[in-house]
C-alpha cells in the first residue's frame, strides 16, 4: 500500500505493543504516512531500536516503556505525553497476549484470568478512558483497537482469550457511542491468524494450523502488514463515517 492513500500528516499516533509483530508494522507504515509515533511496550531496548529504525527512514518516533496491564504504567505514560505536549490524535490498542492454557477451560486459573484480562481488556479501557477523554476535548480522534476472529469463535484452549477480546469488541461500540457525538471514531479489526510470535501457537501445530485452513477461504495465514493496512485505513480521514465497526481481516474465516 502507498501511505500517500490514506495520510496521516500533522497527526500524532500511539501505538501499544509497538516494539514487534502487528504494532511494529502500524508504527512503521503510521510513520510512512506522516504520522509522529509513539510506540510503548514492556522493554525500553526492543522500542528504542524499532524507534531508531523508524527515525532513520526520516521519521519521527518516541519510545515510552509502560506495560499497558499495570494502571501506573498507564498513568505514567499519559503523564509523559502531557510533559512532552504529545496530544494524540490516534491510539492504537495492539498489545496484547494469549498465554497457553495448559488444561480445559474449567481449569483456568485467577491468575491467568486476571493476567489475560489486565493486559487485552483492562489496558485499553483506562487508556482509552483517559486519551479518549483528551480527544473528545479537542473534538477529533480515531481509536483502533486490535482484535480477533476468536472473540466470535469458540476455543475452550484458549477461552480467557477469547472471552478478552469479546470484551473488547463490546467496548469498542460502547466507547464509539459515548465519545462520537465528540468527533472520536473508534474502531476494531478483527484479526485471523497474522505471521506473529502470538500466531505461532496455530501455525506450529499441524492439526489446529490444517483445522483453520479448512474454514480460511484464502487458505493462507495473514501478515502484519495487511493488518496495519486496515488501521491506518481506519485511523485516516479515508474513514471518517465509520465508528463502531469490527473490520475482518482474517482471509474470510468469518464469512
Amino acid at each position: 500500500m502507498s501511505p500517500s492513500a490514506f495520510p496521516l500528516a500533522g497527526r500524532t499516533a500511539l501505538i501499544t505493543g509497538g516494539s514487534r509483530g502487528i504494532g511494529r508494522a502500524i508504527a512503521e507504515l503510521f510513520a510512512e504516512s506522516g504520522a509522529e509515533v509513539i510506540i510503548c511496550s514492556r522493554k525500553q531496548q526492543d522500542l528504542d531500536g524499532v524507534a531508531e529504525g523508524i527515525r532513520a527512514m526520516g521519521g519521527k518516533a518516541h519510545a515510552i516503556q509502560a506495560h499497558v496491564g499495570k494502571l501506573d504504567d498507564i498513568e505514567r505514560l499519559v503523564g509523559v505525553l502531557d510533559e512532552r505536549g504529545l496530544a494524540v490524535d490516534v491510539l492504537v490498542n495492539n498489545a496484547g497476549i494469549s498465554p497457553p492454557n495448559t488444561g480445559t477451560f474449567c481449569d483456568t486459573t485467577p491468575a491467568l484470568w486476571d493476567k489475560i484480562m489486565e493486559v487485552n481488556v483492562r489496558g485499553p479501557f483506562f487508556l482509552t478512558a483517559a486519551l479518549g477523554r483528551k480527544m473528545a476535548q479537542r473534538g477529533r480522534g480515531s481509536i483502533v483497537n486490535i482484535s480477533t476472529t476468536s472473540a466470535l469463535m469458540a476455543q475452550p484452549e484458549i477461552g480467557a482469550y477469547c472471552v478478552s477480546k469479546a470484551a473488547l469488541n463490546t467496548m469498542t461500540r460502547c466507547f464509539a457511542r459515548e465519545l462520537g457525538p465528540q468527533g472520536v471514531r473508534v474502531n476494531a479489526i478483527s484479526c485471523g491468524v497474522i505471521q506473529t510470535a502470538m500466531g505461532d501457537h496455530t501455525m506450529n501445530d499441524p492439526q489446529r494450523y490444517a483445522d483453520m485452513m479448512k474454514i480460511n477461504p484464502l487458505k493462507r495465514v495473514g501478515y502484519p502488514e495487511e493488518v496495519a493496512a486496515a488501521a491506518l485505513f481506519l485511523a485516516s480521514d479515508a474513514s471518517s463515517y465509520s465508528s463502531g465497526v469490527i473490520l475482518q481481516v482474517d482471509g474470510g474465516v468469518l464469512s
